[in-house]
């Protein structure tokens, strides 16, 4: 009996450190023999500065990612839905990681919504836990275009869009008076915005102006902001008219103001008509620049005679005018005859010989003179452009081509080497 309890014994024993072995295989603790930390995982949120008083950003929604970086785990991904379901300690084999969580969904060029997003790198050693905390920032701009109500009540309908250089351009138009707030997404080296407006005036007149805007040109700078624009900062861009002593509409006055992320009052950056030469940003010399306004495009029928009685357009500066220059393209061969032989004081306003100059323009003195017009002079300070008197010619070269128009290219240059360009086109029917 003796003999046999010490078989039985024996077995359970052996039967005993073999079930213990096994089951230090099944709980893992054979693999404890790997090197590995462990990570305490929390997101956050930081808010530009002006905009703290909006509706709080939670992250419990966010995704999160953790990404193995160095040659040993590279292979490791973890990756969350959302943080709520990110466990309190996560356990990975020591090694270098890259940590990101953001938004859910993607961020796009153009959205509704703020889109934050964040990253940060961690080193986990072999049995040390690591706090790490990924501080999502906003990695769009705010946009608000604002009418005022001498803009709204001026014109009746327009088109403006916002081109920072890329391949798409934000756009505005009459059919949205209060536009919500807009993010974009800048993304890398973008250090200005161009503002294109073409309007047409309660009066069907069409005035066109293009301004570009340069970060570094914002009135206040701080060490921490860099030149391009980037996440985190809010434009406003403001439209508005300008008046004669008269009352008469004479141009339309384009302010942009910049919110950097981490201050909460904002400043105005400065800028002129880019066309002038120099430095964009500074401001004018003297006076508010050139203002050319076009009447709107015409298209008639000659067997109707719904011809415009007029078309003019309306050229200023307090500089005074240097330089009127107009070519012409025609919008049939008929008419390109008539603009080979119709010339001012010698030049032709066909573009390859430059186009005429309508200042002092004799010549052209004789041509307005038949609708009780004269030339413009030298520094006159503004003067009224009758492109209707070229309305005789058109008629006599009946309909334009198909898909083409006569089209009036305008260039104007006052004393201080401002310019302002811009194109009045007519489409004729038979």
């Amino acid at each position: 009996m003796k003999l046999i309890n010490i078989i039985a014994l024996s077995t359970v024993t052996i039967l005993g450190l073999a079930s213990c072995e096994m089951k230090n295989e099944l709980t893992g603790s054979l693999v404890s023999k790997e090197d590995t930390g462990a990570l305490e995982l929390g997101v956050s949120v930081k808010q530009p500065i002006s905009q703290t008083r909006a509706t709080e950003v939670t992250t419990n929604n966010f995704p999160v990612t953790i990404q193995g970086t160095s040659a040993e785990v590279t292979d490791v991904v973890k990756e969350y839905a959302t943080v709520d379901e990110v466990p309190s300690s996560i356990t990975v084999p020591v090694g270098q990681y890259t940590v990101t969580s953001h938004t859910p969904g993607t961020l796009e060029k153009k959205m509704e919504n703020p889109y934050y997003s964040g990253s940060t790198n961690i080193t986990v050693s072999k049995g040390i836990t690591s706090e790490v905390d990924v501080v999502c920032r906003m990695a769009n701009s705010r946009i608000q275009m604002k009418y005022g109500n001498d803009f709204k009540e001026a014109f009746s309908s327009w088109t403006i869009t916002i081109d920072d250089g890329t391949e798409t351009a934000l756009a505005y138009t009459e059919s949205d008076q209060n536009p919500a707030p807009i993010y974009w997404h800048f993304g890398d080296n973008i250090t200005a915005i161009t503002v294109n407006i073409k309007a047409v005036t309660t009066k069907g007149n069409t005035v066109t102006e293009r301004r570009v805007f340069q970060k570094k040109d914002a009135a206040e700078q701080y060490e921490e902001v860099g030149d391009a624009f980037t996440g985190g900062d809010a434009l406003e861009i403001n439209m508005g008219t300008v008046e004669s002593s008269t009352g008469e509409l004479t141009g339309i006055t384009i302010t942009a103001n910049i919110t950097f992320e981490n201050e909460s009052e904002s400043v105005e950056i400065p800028t002129t008509n880019p066309d002038e030469g120099g430095d964009s940003g500074t401001e004018p010399p003297t006076g508010d620049g050139v203002t050319l306004n076009l009447p709107a495009d015409v298209t008639y029928s000659i067997s109707a005679g719904n011809a415009p009685a007029s078309a003019d357009a309306y050229i200023a500066s307090e500089a005074g005018l240097d330089k009127i220059i107009v070519t012409i393209t025609a919008g049939n061969d008929a008419f390109q005859a008539i603009l080979v032989d119709l010339k001012m004081d010698g030049q032709s306003f066909l573009a390859e010989n430059g186009g005429v100059d309508l200042i002092d323009n004799s010549d052209f003195g004789n041509l307005v003179a038949t609708v009780g017009s004269t030339a413009p002079t030298d520094g006159i300070k503004e003067y009224t452009f009758p492109i209707g008197t070229f309305f005789t010619f058109l008629d006599m070269t009946g309909a334009t081509d198909p898909g083409k128009s006569h089209e009036f290219h305008i260039t104007v240059t006052d004393k201080n080497g401002q310019k302002a360009t811009g194109v009045f086109k007519v489409t004729i029917n038979e």
